[in-house]
């Protein structure tokens, strides 16, 4: 076997490589941490899910009422329009 083949050579120069910087602007990778700007995105996604699933809730009941229905789109958020719709669904 060759001397510059040996286990404890490669890990002497691998030891040696460590203390390098690998690219210049490392120093201000750590000043800046990550988990803020994930932390920012969790909390816009938390907020936009909802607002979403009643938007999408809103416009199935525009789309099914007035489209479907062919009734006005003034009736659409009446209460007593979906309590007549829930009290057919659930009559006995």
């Amino acid at each position: 076997m060759n001397e510059n083949n040996k286990p404890a050579d490669k890990l002497t120069r691998a030891h040696s490589r460590q203390g390098t910087p690998e690219k210049a602007g490392a120093d201000r990778d750590s000043q800046n941490p990550a988990p803020r700007k994930t932390a920012r995105w969790r909390i816009v996604i938390r907020w936009m899910i909802p607002l979403f699933l009643l938007l999408a809730l809103a416009g199935g009941l525009i789309v099914g009422y007035v489209v479907v229905g062919k009734q006005s789109l003034s009736e659409v958020f009446e209460w007593k329009t979906w309590q007549h719709v829930i009290d057919l669904v659930f009559a006995p």
